[in-house]
Order: structure tokens, then sequence, then C-alpha cells
């Protein structure tokens, strides 16, 4: 049985988005990663803590509670629109930590099952799309003593991330014991701010000048790598392995005295050991691997739980045998000078390098380098006691990494590394080597480094699978699938902004990188109704290859595969002339509305009035639900001019339906959208504002309904039907006539839907100048100026018209504008 669970977060649709984000640049390498594996457990961050003393599990729970309630991040999940992802925040997660009792085990038992569960749970995988990408695992060992397992995805969670948490829930947890409050640091700011920086920092000058620096040191570079014992796989993998070796104090005393003596860094002083290694193990001229930085220069980021690393990337050169302590000051130099420019997100330096995709290979590095003292410090709380232990690996993102980790007890030195292409026995005679280079450096730092002797090693050189070609079949220009690989060719050309693309040429040759083939997976997505992986296109990175892949299988994966269209056509009025108006639900307010038109204007409203909710249709995207409500309309894009009308949530909706009538080549001549904002926009708003805008829409429901039910136009059944609490008081007294009926839990479910489906709509920025929005007195006058956060999806001077009511007082000004825009048709 399985000893890991991820913490339930209920229905997505229950749960309120409070913020919505665009990914900081580790956050789309951690996506992209995900996407060509997904779940990809070499993304997990897995942590040891010893807690030693008296302590009650149910209180460790709560204190971990408190901690995610206080960091949005741990709240937060990931979508994709368009080929990108977004982060978005909820508002609460119903976190569980699991608590697994080993006391009754033998003791020697006992810790081989603790590494096992350990192993279990760092390889257990993530869902992007869930809110809370974070689990803990309490083991009893015994009364006064438990082991913590904690694991987060790397999209949220870095290593300084540890210390906060560490610190956090020791603070709440011994606070709760003694019944005070924890004092703990305000934070000023949330992750969601630092990516809004950091999208505004990519823009400016200061991040040219990053990419100076790192195109004249990186530009050209070989790609180095040790040669593995096993030939590599067409894929990456991620099966790792770990194999360590523990220094006496006299080491840590010892390397302490040679970094100050050389005037560098511990960390400049073993990257100039590991590089030395390196190149004395390859033979290379140049090394090159990479290394984390923590990113948090700004001092409001220090208290902040979130992923804020950056890889750098450094290149050592070896023209002549120099001594290692000259070798140690060079080193140095190139440390230093990566530090000042340290503010290059990975991810964009690959863009920018742009080095030849190999999907079995990381790109640009295959080694990397850390050197750092534990994050946790050990520290008593209250009656307990945290203690740093080290952990498990989840999984491996490259060939090999150098790991130095300094404790207490000393330092420790380790090699984690892809089990698939290296051999244990190799990777022992590596950690030897490594301490071979130390002894050297730190006895006699005016040797030569090829006084280091490295062992021969045999190996098997690794061998690369070339593409397919493409099939015979494809050859002729005549084919439904040349014509497809054409109109593929086309969206190529128009991603990648070259004017042509032949059959041999590289999607990343042509300068393609990781968000600009995403983008082109979007394309090819809506385009051909299939769904090629990122992992495809580094496999096929031609076009005839990409296009003999994608085109030569079976459409198994088809998003809408099973589901009946949910949406009917009704004609409200067929009009004498060509002008239709297309309206989304809400019929019989629109039935009003055709009404109150000339007669030469046909009405129709397609309407969601029966879905099965249940086979499929929750899932779907808005661009998908917008899809089958074209299907329905059953245009004719040769006929005469067409409108589209809808309703708070369906504005939005007509808004996309709009999009994919216009690319079918209809005459949509405008879109009529009333009270309707922008989907994140009010999301994005800071608490505090939220909650004034919240208050004042309760004020003016209550308003709006007392005087209507004053007056006589409202049952005052239905007015108590209008408030969640009256609502919830009918229930309870079992006032039939309180109950919704049958039609009007149809419609909430209806409209649930479309709100979650909307939430992650991003609508597309093209300042329609034929949008039109209406505003009742359900909103703001602010509404207006704000154009309801619609911004570069609507024109500037985008034409607000106010109705004199609520929703459903909308038929006369609607009524007038139709009429207007159709020329009193």
């Amino acid at each position: 049985m399985s000893t890991v669970e991820n913490s339930p977060v209920g229905q997505v649709a229950d749960l309120e988005i409070i913020g919505e984000f665009p990914c900081t640049q580790t956050q789309l390498r951690c996506w992209i990663l995900d996407q060509l594996l997904p779940g990809n457990p070499a993304l997990n961050v897995a942590v040891r803590w010893e807690i030693r003393g008296a302590f009650k599990a149910a209180t460790i729970e709560q204190a971990f509670r408190k901690v995610i309630q206080r960091h949005e991040i741990l709240r937060t999940r990931f979508i994709e629109r368009g080929g990108s992802p977004y982060q978005q925040a909820v508002d609460r997660i119903d976190f569980k930590m699991s608590v697994i009792d080993l006391r009754s085990m033998a003791a020697d038992q006992r810790q081989a099952r603790i590494m096992s569960i350990g192993e279990e749970t760092a390889q257990a995988p993530f869902d992007l799309s869930k809110p809370g990408l974070f689990r803990v695992s309490l083991l009893m060992a015994e009364n006064d003593r438990g082991v913590l397992l904690i694991t987060a995805h790397q999209s949220c969670f870095d290593g300084w991330s540890i210390r906060v948490l560490g610190r956090e829930v020791g603070e709440i947890a011994a606070a709760i014991d003694a019944g005070r409050p924890p004092v703990l640091p305000e934070l000023p700011l949330q992750y969601g701010d630092y990516a809004l920086w950091q999208q505004e920092y990519l823009q400016s000058y200061g991040f040219e000048t990053e990419k100076t620096f790192w195109k004249e040191k990186l530009t050209g570079a070989p790609y180095f790598e040790v040669t593995p014992d096993h030939p590599r796989g067409r894929v990456k993998t991620n099966h790792g392995n770990i194999l360590s070796v523990a220094q006496p104090l006299a080491f840590s005393e010892r390397m302490d005295a040679a970094a100050r003596a050389h005037r560098v860094s511990q960390y400049s002083y073993g990257a100039a050991i590991i590089s030395a290694m390196l190149h004395r193990l390859t033979n290379a001229q140049t090394v090159m691997f990479g290394s984390q930085v923590a990113g948090r220069e700004h001092s409001d980021l220090e208290d902040l739980i979130g992923v804020f690393i950056n890889n750098l990337v450094l290149r050592c050169d070896f023209s002549s045998d120099i001594s290692f302590a000259q070798h140690i000051h060079s080193v140095s130099e190139t440390v230093e000078g990566a530090l000042n420019h340290q503010r290059m997100p990975f991810n964009k330096l690959v863009e920018l390098i742009n080095p030849v995709r190999d999907p079995s290979r990381n790109p640009l590095i295959s080694v990397n380098f850390n050197l750092q003292k534990a994050f946790l410090e050990d520290h008593r709380y209250g009656g307990f006691e945290l203690i740093s232990s080290p952990s498990q690996s989840p999984g491996v993102i490259y060939d090999l990494s150098f790991i130095m980790i300094g404790r207490p007890s000393g330092w420790r030195m380790s090699i984690e590394y892809n089990a698939d292409l290296f051999d244990a026995r190799t990777i022992e005679s590596l950690l030897q080597l490594w301490q071979k280079a130390y002894e050297i450096a730190l006895d006699h730092p005016e040797a030569l480094l090829s006084s280091l002797t490295v062992p021969e090693r045999q190996a098997i050189a690794a061998v690369k699978d070339t593409s397919a070609e493409l099939s015979a079949s494809q050859a002729s220009a005549d084919t439904p699938v040349a014509k497809k690989t054409a109109a593929l060719a086309a969206l190529w050309q128009d991603i990648l902004q070259v004017p042509q693309v032949r059959p041999q040429d590289d999607f990343f040759a042509l300068g393609g990188h990781s968000l600009l083939a995403l983008r082109l997976l979007s394309a090819v997505r809506d385009k051909f109704n299939v769904k090629p992986t990122l992992e495809l296109l580094f496999k096929e990175p031609t076009l005839e290859g990409f296009a003999a892949a994608i085109f030569d299988t079976p459409k198994t994966q088809e998003p809408a595969t099973g589901i009946v269209n949910p949406w009917e056509l009704l004609t409200c009025k067929q009009g004498t002339g060509p002008a239709s108006l297309y309206t989304l639900n809400h019929p019989l307010l629109f039935y009003r509305l055709a009404n109150a038109l000339p007669d030469t204007i046909s009405v129709h409203n397609v309407n969601m009035f029966n879905p099965d909710l249940r086979k499929g249709l929750a899932d779907l995207r808005l661009e998908d639900i917008a899809r089958y409500a074209v299907d329905a309309m059953q245009i004719d894009v040769n006929a005469g001019p067409i409108a589209l009308a809808g309703l708070c949530v369906n504005g939005t909706l007509a808004m996309e339906v709009t999009r994919q009538l216009r690319e079918k080549g209809a005459d949509v001549s405008f879109t009529a959208i009333i009270d309707t904002w922008a989907p994140g926009y009010f999301a994005s708003l800071p608490k505090k504002e939220q909650k004034r805008w919240n208050r004042e829409r309760r004020v003016k429901r209550l308003i709006y309904f007392t005087k209507k039910v004053l007056s006589g136009r409202m049952p005052l059944i239905v007015y108590l039907k209008e408030f969640n609490f009256s609502l919830a008081l009918l229930k309870m007294f079992g006032v039939k006539a309180g109950q919704y009926s049958a039609d009007e839990e149809a419609n909430a479910a209806v409209t649930d839907l479309l709100v979650a489906a909307a939430r992650s709509y991003k609508p597309v920025q093209n300042k329609d100048p034929s949008v039109i929005l209406l505003r009742s007195q359900a909103n703001h006058p602010r509404a207006r100026k704000l154009l309801f956060g619609w911004g570069d999806a609507v024109a500037a001077d985008t034409t607000v018209v106010d109705i004199k009511g609520w929703h459903e007082d909308s038929v006369a000004e609607l009524a007038s504008v139709v009429s207007k825009k159709f020329g009193g048709a």
C-alpha cells in the first residue's frame, strides 16, 4: 500500500482564485521539463528532518497549515493558455499531514523502513494543475523521536525555503504549545509580486547588459560532459542515486584556512577544485558546469518561501598546465563575473545561446556543482528540536551533480548521478579523485594541475539515433498529409518569423526555443486537433520528422472525444433582412430583446439548458466550450453581418466565440457584453480592494432587490432566494417554495461551469474596436473608466453604455445599440 497521500484540495471550481500571475523563468523551466515528462520526480525537492523531544503530531500539522496560509506559493497551481503557463494562487487548501507509526517495529528494521518510505515520498509525482504542490509525512520512530519527510515541487520551493519553513514551523508549533502568538516576520510581498517584478525586469535596459555579458562568455563554447559507462537512450532519463563520504572536522578547518589564504570564497575554492578534477578526468580544454544562486538579493525576499534560485553556467578554460593556486584565482574571477550577472534566468540564457537541442541531454550543461551550508539550522523550539538530515534523491536532472553540504559535524561530499548512464563503481572512483584533488590543493597549492593523476577508465561511447525520414506516402504534394505539412510549415514560419521553412530545417536551428515550442504545440493542437508533446518536438525537431510523427498517428487524444454538443440553437425571431444577432444563454432575456428589435434583424439564442456535466464538460477549456457553441450556431460565413451578445460570464464566452467565427471568415460586426469583467482582473486586485468591491456590490444588490420587492415587482419568496443567508434559512426550515427548481439548478450548474472555465482564459490582446460594453447599476461607475479590466483586448476608446437598472433591465439599451450598429436594419 502506498504511504504517499497527496493533500486533497476539493473541487477546484469550489476554490477562490485570489491571484493569477505570469510564471517566473525558473517556474517556466520547471513547467517545460514537466511537459517533457509529466510528474517528473527529478523536479521534486525532498527534505528530511529529525524531530526530537516533546512534540504532538496535531501541533506540527497545525503549524504546517499556518505556514501554508502565510505563503501563497504553497497554495498555487499552474494552468496553460495559448502555449504559455500561468500560476494561480487559491484562497485555501485542505492540507493533511500523513502520520505513520513505526514504534512497534524492531529497531533494526525501522531504519530500513524509514529509508524506503523516504524514497517513495520523494519520488511520488505532483500534478501541476492541482494547487498545493507540497506534502509532509511524519514517521514516529520513538515516543520522543520522529522523522519529517517533506516533498515540494521545484516550481514553488528551493533550498533557501527549507530554512524559512523550518524556522516558521518550529516557532509556530512552539507558540501553540506555549499558548502564545508566534513571533514571525511580516511578509510585505508574496511570490506573485516577485513574478511581476521579474517580468518587468526582462524588458529593462539592465537585462540587455546581462545578455551582452553571457553572449560573449558562452557563444561557441563546446558542450562538456563526462563520457558515461552506458550509451544514452533517445530521451533523457531521471533514474538517480547518491553516493557520499563524510569529511572530518579537520577538513573543514583546513578548507576554511585555505580559502582565506587565497582570499577567495569557500565556493570559489570548491569550484576551482571540481573544475580541475573534471579537466584532468576528461582532458577537455573547456570545462562547463552549472551552479545555483539563491536569487534573493532584496531583503524583502529573504523570509519568503518560493523558488528564487537561478542556474549559472561557469566556463573554465585550460590553455596551459598552471598551478592549483593560479587556477583558484582564475576561477574566483570567473565566479565573480557570473555573480555580477546572476539575473540572467537560465531559461533566457538557453534562448540567447540557442544550443543544438538533444532530447537525451540538458541544454548547455550536463554537470552541476554546489557548495553550501545546510539550509536547516539545527535548533530547539520549545520542547522539541529540529535537526537536518541527509535526504534521498527523488530523481536527477543532470548526468552528474557534485554537492558539498556543510553541517556542524563537518562537510559531506556527495555525487548524485544518473544511474542509467553511470555505474556505482565509477562514481566511487570519482569521489576518490575529488578528495585527492582537495588533498593536493590543500597540501601543495603550487603543484601543477597535471600532478592530479587519473586512473584509466573504459567507457562506451554514446549512440545517438537519427530521425526517421519523411514517409513515401507524404512525398507527393497532392496527398492530404502533404497539405497538412504545408500548413504546418506556415505555422513554423509565423512563430519563428522566418520567410521559408524547408523539410530538413530544424526548429531550434531556426531560432526556436522552449517557449516558442510551447506556442507551436498550442497552435498545432488548435489547427490540426492533435496533441503533440514537447518531448516529441525534441525527438523530431525537423519539419519533415515532426510532420511524420503527428500526421502518421491516429487522433486518439482529441479533447472532446465522447462529448455530445451541449448547446441548443433557438430562433427567437426570423428577420427579413441579412443581419443576425446571436445570443448566449439567458433565452428569456433575449426573447424580450428580439421583440424590441426591428423586424429586419434575426435573433438566435444558443443555450446550455440540459447539459450532462458528468460527461467531460467540466474538464473543457473555455475555447472548447466556445467551439461547441460555434458548431451549434450553424452559421453560413458567406451570409450577412452578425453580432454576438452575452451577459456576465457569457460575455467572456462571446469574446472567444467572436474570435473563432472571425477565424472561419464570418463577418462579425460587433460584440456586446453586459456587466462582463475580464477574467482574472478582480483576482489581481489587492485583497483590501477586493473586500471593498464585494461590500459595495452586496449593498447595491440589497438596495436594488429590496426596492423591487417593496414596489411589488418581485415576490417575497424570489427576493429571499437572491441572498445566500436567507436562502439557507428557507432550506433549513424546509420551505418548498424556497428550493431551487430543476431549471434554476441547471442554470446555476452551467454558470459554475462557465465561471470555472473562464478563470484560465486569456483573451487575445488585439485592441478590438468592435466590442461594446454595457454597465448596469450592479457595477460601480469605476467600471466605465476601467473598461471592465479588458485592457488591450479592447480599443482604448471602447463604447461603454450605462443601463438604468440591473442586468434584466438591459433590453432597451441593448436594443438601441444593436439597431444603431446594424444601421437601423
